[in-house]
């Protein structure tokens, strides 16, 4: 909850290529930057936000909120290593192709996109992309998956998957 006279509205922002900025100010702090790409999630109206264990607040996001940085392997189950020092597993009904051919997928349960760079979609193409009759397909463990084509990958966020508050009991 905020006190009287506090907004969540700030001037902090990351433009396409991952960069912060505090209104035009390039942010060069390194830790502070890297908490920030890990703190990415949804506010209730559906708007990006930064959310720590304290508080979060309003950011604009150019681009991909995340970005898958690697996979590794645990059986079956494949594990992103995103932007922000996170791990996620990957939920392969989130899996998407966007206009330019990018690879996306959703994390944070649900609640925000995620893009492959190419060294992740390499990894894991090499493990499990395939192909049958129908062309190209990822097998993942029990499921094969043939990712759609979108006009918008960032487009689609559900509010039943939740946003910050609805995860964090308030």
């Amino acid at each position: 909850m905020l006190r009287r006279g506090y907004t969540r509205e700030t001037s902090i922002r990351r433009d396409a290529k991952g960069r912060w900025y505090e209104g035009d100010t390039l942010l060069r702090h390194e830790k502070l930057t890297r908490s920030f790409a890990g703190w990415i999630d949804r506010a209730p109206d559906g708007r990006f936000c930064l959310s720590n264990d304290i508080n979060w607040a309003y950011v604009d996001i150019e681009g991909p909120p995340y970005f898958v940085r690697g996979v590794h392997f645990d059986g079956d189950a494949v594990v992103l290593e995103l932007s922000g020092d996170r791990e996620a597993p990957l939920d392969p009904r989130t899996l998407r192709v966007g206009p330019d051919d990018g690879l996306w997928c959703d994390v944070r349960a649900g609640r925000v996109p995620a893009r492959f760079t190419d060294h992740a979609l390499h990894v894991l193409a090499k493990r499990r992309l395939h192909e049958d009759e129908e062309g190209p397909y990822f097998d993942l463990g029990s499921s094969r998956v043939r990712p759609p084509t979108v006009d918008d990958p960032m487009a689609g966020w559900d509010p039943s998957k939740g946003h910050v508050d609805s995860h964090r009991g308030g």
